[in-house]
């Protein structure tokens, strides 16, 4: 059997991200709104919540989202760098592996991995959230 890489891991548990969403899905989903996450008013303006779930692979995936007077963001929970969940700090999000800091609305790698410049790493995959009848769904 062949040995796997973390790499090889990390990249096959990001991509079930979408596996998670449609596994998760409802009557939401085949609506093509998305997947029902959370309730509208448990994210108040200036928040970020990141929700957990598990895939169809039994994978834990991270979806994380934002509230801004702008707007609800919605975000991949995974570290670019090597797949740990980053984590709400203030008005950032980081990763307790390396140090990674990135937007909470957009993604965008404000710090690389311990203080590498910003351009070192690629931004979280967005999702596009929308809200209906008082719930948010990613898509």
């Amino acid at each position: 059997m062949p040995k796997i890489t973390r790499r090889q891991l990390i990249t096959f548990a990001t991509a079930m991200v979408p596996a998670f969403l449609v596994r998760q899905g409802s009557s939401a989903q085949a609506a093509g709104i998305g997947v029902k996450v959370a309730k509208s008013a448990d994210i108040k303006v200036g928040q970020t919540k990141i929700y957990t779930g598990t895939s169809s692979s039994g994978a834990t995936v991270e979806v994380v989202l934002t509230r801004t007077k702008k707007g609800l963001f919605a975000l991949d929970g995974t570290c670019t760098h090597q797949g740990c969940g980053v984590g709400a700090q203030g008005t950032k999000l980081v990763c307790p592996c390396h140090g990674s800091v990135f937007a909470p609305d957009t993604g965008a790698c404000i710090m690389g991995p311990n203080g590498a410049p910003k351009n070192s790493l690629k931004p979280l995959s967005k999702y596009k959230a929308t809200e209906k009848g008082g719930f948010i769904y990613v898509a």
